[in-house]
C-alpha cells in the first residue's frame, strides 16, 4: 500500500512541476501564450557566443512579468565555436497582458539593425 501511495505522490509532484513552467522557442515567435499567476515562462533562443551578437534588447511590462536572473547560454553540441541556445526565464506576477519583444544583433553597435526578432503576446490569468 505504501508503495502505491509513494508512486502516486511522485507522479503528482512531477505533473505539478511540469505545469508550473511553460517552454517556448524561436519558432513560437508571434504566438499568444497564456500563463497563470506564478507560472514560469522559459524562452530558449538560438545564439552564438563566438560572435559579437547577442539578445541585446528585451522589452515587456515589468508590472506583470518579472525576469528571473540572468540569461543562461549553453552550447548546442558542446564544441567551442558552435552555436548554442540562450535561455531566459520570466515569472507571471499578476493578471494582465504584455508583449515580450527581444532582438538579436551586435551588442556593441546597437544602432545596427537587428538580425533576428522574437515577439510573444502574453496573457496572464488568475489561478483556478
Amino acid at each position: 500500500m505504501n508503495k502505491y501511495l509513494f508512486l502516486i505522490l511522485v507522479v503528482f509532484i512531477a505533473f505539478s512541476y511540469g505545469c508550473r513552467e511553460k517552454a517556448v522557442k524561436y519558432e513560437d515567435s508571434g504566438k499568444t501564450i497564456h500563463l497563470m499567476i506564478d507560472q514560469i515562462l522559459k524562452v530558449s533562443l538560438p545564439s552564438d557566443a563566438s560572435t559579437p551578437n547577442d539578445w541585446r534588447k528585451t522589452a515587456y511590462n515589468d508590472e506583470i512579468l518579472h525576469r528571473m536572473g540572468k540569461p543562461n547560454y549553453m552550447l548546442s553540441d558542446g564544441s567551442t565555436g558552435s552555436p548554442g541556445m540562450t535561455t531566459f526565464k520570466f515569472k507571471a506576477l499578476q493578471v494582465g497582458e504584455s508583449k515580450l519583444y527581444m532582438e538579436y544583433g551586435n551588442k556593441y553597435k546597437s544602432e545596427k539593425a537587428a538580425l533576428k526578432v522574437f515577439e510573444l503576446n502574453i496573457v496572464i490569468v488568475a489561478k483556478n
